[in-house]
């Protein structure tokens, strides 16, 4: 299936936001229904995928950054507090072998 024809398939979430804590060690993801509606989308794909044999991943950006499956916002507290927006996030879904060889 072509990225667009995918594109135009899943909805772009109303709030799905990736942030990082300052020292980067905590992310929080804020997200509504259909933010979560678009995670279970991609994570069903990479399963029937990996159930195939196959590795997969999948690329998750905001508008900022070319996407549309990821919103840009975060809470006043972690704004004040110096956290980071995440504007991109790939998702990895790795077999057996390919887990193995990347020593993950």
């Amino acid at each position: 299936m072509a990225a667009l024809e995918l594109q135009t398939m899943i909805e772009k979430p109303e709030l799905l936001s990736v942030v990082t804590k300052p020292d980067g060690d905590v992310v929080c993801v804020h997200t509504d229904l259909s933010g979560l509606k678009r995670l279970q989308k991609s994570i069903e794909s990479m399963i029937k995928t990996l159930e195939s044999g196959d590795c997969d991943h999948d690329h998750l950006r905001t508008e900022d950054w070319a996407g549309y499956e990821l919103t840009a916002s975060m809470l006043e507290s972690e704004r004040k507090m110096g956290c980071t927006q995440v504007h991109h996030v790939t998702l990895y879904a790795w077999n057996s072998e390919w887990k193995n060889k990347h020593e993950l």
